[in-house]
């Protein structure tokens, strides 16, 4: 799991995984747990960056990094 610790930002949450079995390899699920304390910052999520963006490029450059292994 990882936790935002920080309480001065106007987000914050936690990443929890979960590593399991599939046939010959692994699949990992990534489940955010996030809060949105900033008034401004909930609606620049809302209507401007998206909610998901920071875990769609988390996922991107970790889909890019396991396929160059």
């Amino acid at each position: 799991m990882v936790v935002i610790a920080s309480k001065d930002l106007p987000f914050g949450g936690r990443w929890e995984y979960d590593v399991a079995p599939d046939g010959n390899g692994s699949r990992l699920t990534i489940t955010e747990r996030g809060e949105v304390y900033n008034p401004i910052f909930r609606f620049m999520a809302r209507f401007i960056f998206g909610y998901t963006k920071t875990i769609e490029e988390y996922q991107a450059a970790l889909d890019r990094y396991l396929s160059s292994s």
